[in-house]
């Protein structure tokens, strides 16, 4: 079986992870202060028990995305670790035949 791996490409699909892991963690943080600060609209106990509900969604959620994007983030370390390694292996591998 012959497998080729484009080190560049494997790179350039670590740089869009990264990127796109960049851009949710960005987006949660910007929304946290909206998802997680729901306000009583009345001080009754429903009112109360509805924007704790809110907030605890809106935590949930917010906890979500950065679990994403720390995953994407880690998936684009792999890939990089993954480009080098293969980069490495294919310069050792030439230079053995060069013998």
């Amino acid at each position: 079986m012959v497998l080729h791996v484009d080190p560049a490409t494997v790179g350039a699909s670590a740089a869009a992870e990264d990127g796109i892991s960049a851009g949710i963690a960005v987006t949660a943080s910007t929304a946290a202060a909206a998802l997680t600060a729901a306000l009583p609209m009345g001080a009754d106990l429903d009112s109360i028990a509805f924007a704790a509900a809110l907030n605890a969604a809106g935590a949930a959620y917010v906890g979500t995305a950065v679990e994403h994007s720390a995953d994407r983030g880690s998936f684009a370390g792999a890939q990089n670790l993954a480009a080098a390694t293969y980069a490495a292996t294919e310069a050792i591998r030439d230079a053995a035949l060069a013998l």
